[in-house]
């Protein structure tokens, strides 16, 4: 008897249920990227696209609903490019890595010494970068955290220099890049050209890094070889929670913080549209493969992962979030590891070996 009562509101609900999840997956399509107010939508982990429809359909099977199917099989192809799913690393095998590749290793350290709940480690965190072997570092967050989560700049980067003699270094705000090849120039992405809406208050007016809220991506051209590589280190505004730019938690903060999401991509964009040479983008865009702001990426530029589901951020212990990317153009990259930090930060980091 419960057999048939579950069957019987199965029945029901499924084709209910796979209905509603192909309502959502279509508006979440439209408006992702579109509007301010779908940033909450937009924090939903990207397996969601995946899993929720395989289950209705596999309910809807078992109930024998062949239109709660259909509904759930609809929802699955809508919302298949949300889902943060290589199917091609099933088949895929990278081939073997010339000698002379080009080791790249871009890393958000969450407020850099500061592991996580612990006192400041800085002889752990210069451990684990020289670990990497990296040739460049394209690192995010160099500030320290106040007690109030109001960033302040590094005091001195004299150890920075110190660890890596001889290297090249470019700072600008939370970005660093550090490179064993000459740095022949160097550029901030400035994002205010490209507001919609004025923020006379960005930055704020008593901010000891101005930096830190204009440039979210610093380009760095390095000399490999006789030949130049474009390098964009990115660190994007997150969609929610709170910058000072507005009253926190309020529609108005909502708004600036998609605004300048939005102008850091048209920025970023616009130098890479300009920008004829090799190029690598790496970093932290804050940016899942569920939300519609990918299509904002400069066009012409190749994902660089080479797995199944390449998390690189968790919530709760549930890595299932990509918020760091790497993308090339005129560069073959053999290799892009997701590496542990070991609670040396929130996020893992990207080691990227390619060729010019």
């Amino acid at each position: 008897m419960l057999t048939v009562t579950l069957r019987r509101r199965a029945a029901v609900a499924v084709p209910v249920l796979s209905a509603v999840w192909l309502v959502f997956t279509a508006a979440h399509r439209l408006l992702s990227g579109r509007v301010y107010w779908w940033n909450l939508p937009d924090l939903l982990p990207p397996l969601a696209f995946l899993g929720v429809p395989l289950l209705l359909a596999v309910l809807g099977l078992a109930a024998r609903r062949w239109f709660g199917v259909a509904l759930a099989v609809g929802a699955l192809a809508l919302g298949w490019s949300c889902n943060g799913v290589y199917a091609s690393a099933l088949w895929h095998r990278p081939g073997p890595v010339p000698a002379d590749a080009i080791r790249v290793y871009s890393w958000n350290t969450f407020y850099w010494e500061q592991s996580p709940g612990a006192p400041p480690d800085a002889d752990a965190f210069y451990a684990h970068l020289h670990a990497q072997r990296a040739d460049v570092y394209l690192l995010q967050e160099f500030l320290y955290l106040e007690p109030d989560w109001s960033p302040l700049p590094v005091p001195d980067n004299g150890r920075l220099r110190t660890e890596f003699p001889g290297w090249h270094v470019a700072i600008s705000g939370e970005l660093v890049t550090v490179s064993r090849y000459p740095i022949t120039t160097h550029r901030e992405v400035d994002l205010r050209p490209f507001l919609e809406r004025p923020w006379p208050d960005l930055p704020p007016a008593d901010t000891l890094m101005p930096a830190y809220y204009t440039v979210k991506t610093l380009r760095t051209d390095l000399q490999v070889g006789g030949r130049a590589l474009s390098v964009y280190n990115a660190h994007l505004p997150v969609p929610v929670v709170t910058l000072p730019l507005r009253d926190p938690d309020t529609a108005r903060d909502a708004l600036a913080r998609y605004d300048v999401r939005q102008a850091s991509f048209r920025a970023l964009a616009v130098d890479v549209a300009g920008n004829d040479q090799p190029i690598l983008l790496a970093g932290d865009l804050n940016t899942s493969p569920a939300m519609g702001d990918r299509r904002r990426l400069p066009p012409g530029l190749d994902d660089a992962n080479d797995g199944l589901y390449p998390y690189s951020w968790q919530r709760f212990g549930l890595p299932l979030w990509r918020l760091d990317w790497a993308f090339g153009k005129g560069i073959e990259v053999h290799r892009c590891e997701l590496v542990s930090p070991q609670g040396g930060s929130d996020h893992r980091g990207q080691l990227i070996t390619l060729t010019l």
